[in-house]
């Protein structure tokens, strides 16, 4: 009896209706209980029954709906977390460049209020389960270190557990074995799609460096997996219903890793913050890495404004390793490290990690912030940085000499010449300067178009002298895109199928160029012959494309195109993208499709005072084209 009177429950009849429609505890709180609150959806406690609370159709419709509103609730908290849990990392970093005096103002200022900020982000953190908190357990994700102080990778990598024998299976992580295939996944396949001009030659390092940045950077590594889940994912249904459920379970994968490289990115900018002035080059390269990974993710995957956190984070990043254009050099060199390459090498040697990471990241971000110029209308915040690290004249000598700690050449991280990427954002510079002098009431329009010819003059001069390179290269009786593999720097292996020949992409990228001019200099005018004729030879090169995965490196070109093509080429344009493929989604293609519909459909409203900017901004969230 006594046992009996203690296992029994008194049931309370004050619970709300929503958490007894969800057949939840509820903790009889008003207005709104814990347990409604948590989820942010609708709690019902009025005293009478509602009428949908019949036990019959209504309340199956009832709780459909409530189930509705907890999974769109979900999605919203997840996207507030993940934007809280990255400021709360880079809410110090500012764009203020250390002092003259040797001190970092942005990584000192502050210390007491950042202290146990990493314990705070781990409290912070819960699932995106409407039910239950997220587990303990990280696979893979629990070394002692997590390697932010800048030194060495130890001798045994933090993630070496994960490469067990057939025999040690039973003995492995949960999930180790899969975030191996995924990391495969990664630098096979997604690596290459994202950046198939980067094929540095095997005497300057090669591309062995990214390797050696997922094993030592945990926040890298699994923002890598999160990408390769993706792709995987799309790969794997390509469009089919039968395959959701495996899509499914990738999306899990890829939220999973994601939260946990926000995580490391958190631990650390803590790291950063906490030994301020401190951190040398070496401990700010490793946060550069994670901020501009996930920066690459959030474009790949959904490209809604969350990349403006990370580019903003990133050129903070950017400005505290290398604080004056000059210092690039001096930087890059004192990155060198003794554990590889060999000292025996000699001066031969090739490019350490932390010196090939610097110059692939800083190509990149360059190159990100000209084209995010183009959306925030403004001028690129690292247009000083574009003279000494990318000068728009190359030097035959240093060119030659591939181990050279001097300036970078683009085309071999993005495909694009140097002053081509220059006069994009030269381009993107006087747009801003025009909205500013217009919203001054100062404009000139003289001044204007004497600015604009200056570029004009040289888009022209560059296409005339690619073309005749064409001439001298292609075989009259043989179609344009016949030099596919002959157009590549000697010392590097030839340019595959997987992507564009390098003097085709740089054509198409000029004539969006100048199509991007003649709009800033007269305004939205599609059917002025100089945008006809230069949008009609994009339509053309883009359709001859002889991959088609080659427009995933041509989506700017590919938009701009679009937006300004006449109606009766709506069609090719969508018909480029099917071609693509499921592979379509994965990076900016689907993002510019987006963009060149939403145009299309408000023809009639254009007038001529809409511009590329406004193009960018048309989806209600500026979008990066890169």
């Amino acid at each position: 009896m006594f046992r009996h009177l203690m296992s029994a429950k008194v049931r309370s009849n004050a619970g709300c209706w929503t958490c007894r429609l969800r057949r939840k505890k509820c903790d009889e709180k008003r207005p709104i209980c814990d347990g409604c609150g948590a989820l942010e959806i609708t709690c019902h406690n009025e005293e009478a029954k509602p009428d949908w609370m019949d036990g019959g159709p209504r309340q199956k419709a009832m709780a459909e709906k409530i189930k509705a509103q907890v999974k769109k609730q979900a999605s919203q908290r997840r996207d507030r977390k993940y934007m809280d849990m990255l400021e709360s990392g880079t809410r110090n970093v500012t764009l203020d460049t250390p002092g003259e005096d040797g001190t970092d103002e942005g990584a000192t200022g502050g210390a007491n209020e950042r202290k146990g900020s990493g314990q705070d982000f781990a409290d912070v953190f819960i699932s995106n389960s409407d039910t239950e908190p997220a587990s303990s357990h990280e696979t893979g994700s629990t070394p002692a270190s997590s390697n932010t102080s800048g030194a060495s990778p130890p001798e045994l990598p933090w993630h070496s557990q994960f490469l067990t024998r057939p025999d040690e299976t039973a003995c492995a992580p949960p999930g180790a074995n899969t975030e191996v295939h995924f990391v495969m996944i990664y630098l096979d396949y997604v690596f290459p799609h994202l950046f198939p001009f980067y094929r540095p030659p095997m005497l300057a390092g090669g591309r062995g460096w990214v390797l050696d940045v997922l094993q030592s950077n945990k926040s890298v590594w699994h923002t890598a997996i999160s990408l390769a889940s993706y792709f995987f994912s799309i790969v794997l249904s390509n469009g089919q219903l039968e395959h959701e459920g495996c899509t499914l379970r990738m999306v899990q994968q890829l939220q999973l890793q994601l939260e946990m490289g926000l995580r490391e990115l958190q631990r650390e900018m803590s790291g950063l913050n906490a030994a301020g002035c401190l951190a040398g080059p070496r401990e700010r390269l490793l946060v550069l890495q994670a901020i501009l990974q996930m920066l690459i993710f959030e474009v790949s995957t959904s490209n809604k404004d969350h990349w403006r956190m990370h580019l903003d984070a990133a050129i903070a990043m950017f400005l505290q390793i290398i604080p004056a254009p000059e210092m690039w050099t001096e930087v890059l060199q004192g990155l060198y490290s003794l554990s590889w390459p060999p000292p025996e090498m000699g001066i031969s040697r090739p490019f350490s990690t932390n010196q090939a990471a610097l110059r692939f990241f800083t190509a990149n971000i360059i190159y990100v912030d000209v084209m995010a110029s183009i959306t925030l209308e403004q001028a690129p915040r690292l247009q000083k940085y574009q003279a000494p690290v990318i000068p728009g004249c190359k030097l035959a000598r240093e060119r030659s000499n591939v181990q050279s700690a001097g300036p970078l050449f683009m085309e071999e991280f993005t495909g694009l010449q140097n002053w081509v990427v220059q006069i994009i954002g030269d381009i993107a510079a006087l747009d801003a300067w025009k909205k500013d002098q217009k919203r001054a009431g100062s404009l000139s329009t003289t001044e204007l178009v004497q600015r604009g010819k200056v570029m004009d003059d040289a888009i022209k001069a560059g296409l005339e002298a690619m073309e005749t390179e064409f001439r001298a290269r292609v075989p009259v009786n043989n179609p344009i895109y016949a030099i596919l593999g002959n157009n590549v720097h000697p010392s590097q292996p030839g340019i595959t199928d997987q992507s564009p020949p390098l003097l085709i992409n740089n054509v198409i990228w000029l004539q969006a160029a100048m199509t991007y001019l003649y709009v800033v200099i007269s305004g939205w005018q599609p059917s002025c012959p100089e945008i006809r004729t230069s949008v009609s030879r994009m339509t053309t090169l883009l359709t001859e494309l002889p991959q088609d995965t080659g427009l995933s490196t041509l989506a700017w070109p590919f938009c701009i195109a679009g937006c300004l093509s006449p109606p009766e080429d709506e069609c090719t344009y969508r018909a480029m993208v099917q071609r693509m493929g499921s592979v379509s989604v994965f990076g900016t293609v689907k993002a510019a499709m987006e963009i060149m519909e939403a145009v299309w459909a408000q023809r009639n409203q254009i007038d001529e005072s809409w511009d590329v900017a406004k193009c960018m901004q048309i989806l209600g969230h500026g979008v990066l084209l890169i």
